[in-house]
């Protein structure tokens, strides 16, 4: 068989085209075919590819060595229920077990009521001189609980983090993907700069990733890029809990790539596209702002052939 028969067997592989079609296609017996198709190592997932984009593992201890000491109590509204009620939040958004048990036990003891203490620490910002800005700073004062859920559910993210990464700033550091990327592209920074004065589309970074092969592969780096971006973001707001993460902004090109991928690679199996399909209609990124697309539903439930 020419490279030019090879070549046409795999792009007719490709396009979904069952064995016995391709063979009736191009001439060529339907066994070597099947031999053409498996040995090219291209219609089942990339082994370099997962071995980058795998989720790691928990491997340290999740908890601190030194839990965090209690909040200095303050004078800030000179009304002491109302700053009592402040502590209390301070101590809750400590995000330590303990210290959410006392925030807790703290506010049955408290005779200001939630929307009090709203109210009063929302006329002092006013007086100061926030102005309407103020309602952004009381926004869920009135609601405790609220703080007591982020609190517990970011005191386990961070020790997630901590259990993967050793510690949350190495979280920061980059993985073996980022490695490949900056040693081409530059850090974070120069990437995003790039971006800004060439637009979009310089920065899928074929030439330094492996490839997917399978939509198996594609599902598997978009959850890996994703977990890594939350594993940061828990990180970042752990040790600045008043600041926001930027984003992964050198991802940008990659994302859309990996998307455009789920509409052109054609599922290997009906098992294969089900699956695909049962998590992309659940996933939150291709459903919010109307992200979802036709076209990769016509490649998941169209006509195609399988082996």
């Amino acid at each position: 068989m020419t490279q030019e028969q090879k070549d046409e067997v795999l792009r007719l592989k490709r396009q979904g085209k069952g064995y016995k079609t391709i063979s009736k296609l191009t001439g060529i017996n339907v066994n070597t075919v099947k031999t053409t198709c498996r040995r090219s190592g291209l219609f089942r997932d990339n082994p370099k590819h997962r071995v980058l984009f795998t989720i790691a593992e928990q491997k340290y201890i999740t908890a601190l060595a030194i839990p965090k000491p209690l909040p200095p109590q303050r004078s800030v509204t000179g009304d002491k229920q109302t700053d009592a009620y402040l502590w209390v939040l301070e101590v809750i958004k400590t995000g330590e077990p303990a210290h959410i048990a006392v925030g807790e036990d703290a506010l049955k003891k408290l005779t200001i009521t939630p929307k009090q203490a709203q109210e009063t620490y929302s006329r002092y910002l006013q007086q100061g001189g926030a102005g309407w800005t103020a309602i952004f700073s009381t926004m869920w004062m009135d609601n405790p609980q609220h703080y007591i859920d982020a609190s517990k559910e970011q005191y386990i993210k961070a020790g997630s983090v901590r259990g993967i990464f050793g510690s949350l700033q190495t979280a920061f550091e980059p993985v073996g993907a980022e490695v490949r990327i900056e040693a081409v592209y530059g850090k974070y920074q120069d990437i995003y700069c790039d971006y800004m004065k060439k637009g979009p589309g310089e920065f899928v970074f074929t030439d330094v990733l492996p490839e997917p092969f399978t939509l198996s592969d594609v599902v598997r780096e978009i959850l890996y890029w994703d977990w890594l971006y939350s594993m940061r973001s828990s990180a970042y707001k752990e040790l600045y809990p008043d600041e926001n993460l930027y984003e992964d902004t050198h991802l940008w090109d990659r994302e859309r790539y990996l998307d455009g991928l789920l509409e052109t690679i054609k599922p290997l199996t009906r098992g294969e596209a089900l699956d695909v399909l049962k998590w992309y209609l659940k996933y939150p990124r291709f459903q919010d702002m109307n992200a979802d697309s036709d076209e990769v539903y016509l490649n998941l439930i169209g006509m195609h052939e399988v082996a």
